[in-house]
């Protein structure tokens, strides 16, 4: 059976500059060399996964958004868009509380930028996206996988019970970053439906994170690893706590289970 390996993007394989350490490089290569497949598995959604030096590092597919959209070698395995009905919802539940949002999809971005002036996050996504960054105001028709959003002073529990069951919230701590998206869908039910099309047996599956939203598939993976520099969530879901990121955390994650 071949082993699986899932890389989380942001605080695992790169830090919050983008940087990727070269003995993460130097991991990924050796991994694949041994006949293992890697893949990403983020929040991101496809659109938001366009860098030439994080694909570099080569994988054999992407599970992105949270689940919701999953590729094997280029193919498109499974796509689930958020209908107009629910979008609308969200987006009356968040602009009531007055909080700004960012709608992820698989080919566009969909961000007023009058809501996040000077924000370092929105001014990355201009310049990386282009003109696949649209307005949310006066776009009639969205291809939505989940949104992003600044919980700022609003009530979190309110906000929740407002959107209701269908969806679920991810409250990234301490900065106050939610993630919404469809009720039930999340990086473990993404790695989950992937390797059953692929044939890859639990047993041999392994993910590395650091965050919150991280912890379903740390904990639904045979073999969870965080990075030292995770939170403490991660953590704490996790089978084994590498070292930081930027002190060989992916290489010795790696090692540890004899993947490399």
């Amino acid at each position: 059976m071949k082993k699986a390996v899932f890389f989380d993007i942001d605080g695992t394989l790169w830090d919050f500059k983008m940087n990727i350490p070269e003995s993460t490089k130097k991991a990924l290569k050796e991994l694949r060399k041994n006949g293992y497949y890697a893949f990403l598995c983020s929040g991101r959604s496809r659109s938001n996964i366009k860098s030439p030096k994080l694909l570099a590092l080569g994988f054999d597919g992407i599970v992105a958004a949270c689940g919701t959209h999953i590729e094997f070698e280029g193919e498109k395995l499974f796509e689930l868009l958020l209908t107009k009905e629910q979008i609308g919802h969200i987006l009356a539940v968040l602009r009531k509380h007055q909080i700004p949002m960012v709608l992820e999809g698989p080919n566009y971005i969909y961000v007023d930028e009058k809501d996040f002036v000077d924000d370092p996050y929105v001014i990355y996504l201009r310049n990386e996206l282009g003109e696949n960054l649209k307005s949310i105001t006066g776009t009639a028709q969205y291809e939505v996988n989940k949104l992003s959003a600044e919980l700022g002073n609003a009530d979190v529990e309110l906000v929740r019970k407002e959107l209701g069951t269908e969806f679920d919230m991810i409250v990234h701590e301490p900065d106050g970053i939610l993630e919404i998206g469809q009720a039930g869908h999340s990086k473990a039910s993404g790695i989950e439906r992937l390797c059953e099309s692929l044939g890859i047996a639990k047993e041999d599956t392994y993910a590395f994170g650091d965050s919150a939203n991280d912890v379903e598939m740390l904990e639904f993976v045979a073999h969870g690893i965080a990075m030292g520099n995770g939170t403490d969530v991660a953590k704490n879901a996790a089978e084994f706590v590498t070292t930081d990121i930027h002190k060989d955390g992916i290489w010795n994650g790696l090692k540890h289970y004899g993947l490399i």
